[in-house]
């Protein structure tokens, strides 16, 4: 937990203000965002009430749900209907969003050899680690 919260401490007043829970499906990357959540309580974003019923594309969405947003930190565990909604990549939708409000995201992946790998419907996706992000690691 003192990881997460030097992470976000980092961050805030970076252009780029993303913060990842990496670990491998079972690692306990929802027990520390949630526990995050309890101790703060800044609630988890569930994703398929802020699409619910929208249209508009996903940027435009999140643009209009930030704007009633009342929190500095935005905690994203379950990303199955931001998947459902884009074609996008991910983590270019999460650095979108980290450019208006702090964003702490549970990641499924694993990180090796300077490469920050998303799991998602059993593909692996590589991404360089390049600093516009930072991360912590559960394993």
């Amino acid at each position: 937990m003192d990881t997460l919260i030097e992470s976000i401490s980092e961050v805030q007043n970076n252009d780029s203000k993303l913060v990842l829970i990496v670990g491998k499906p079972g690692s306990g990357k929802s027990k520390i965002i949630h526990e995050y959540s309890k101790n703060t309580g800044i609630p988890i974003v569930d994703f398929s009430k802020v699409f619910a019923n929208n249209t508009k594309d996903t940027m435009n969405t999140m643009d209009e749900f930030l704007k009633n947003y009342r929190f500095d930190v935005l905690l994203i565990d379950n990303k199955t209907a931001l998947y459902a909604r884009s074609e996008e990549d991910l983590k270019d939708i999460l650095d979108e969003i980290s450019k208006k409000v702090v964003v702490v995201s549970t990641w499924n992946g694993f990180i090796e050899n300077g490469q920050l790998t998303h799991i998602v419907n059993n593909k692996e996706i590589s991404y360089p680690i390049d600093g516009s992000f930072k991360y912590v690691l559960v394993s």
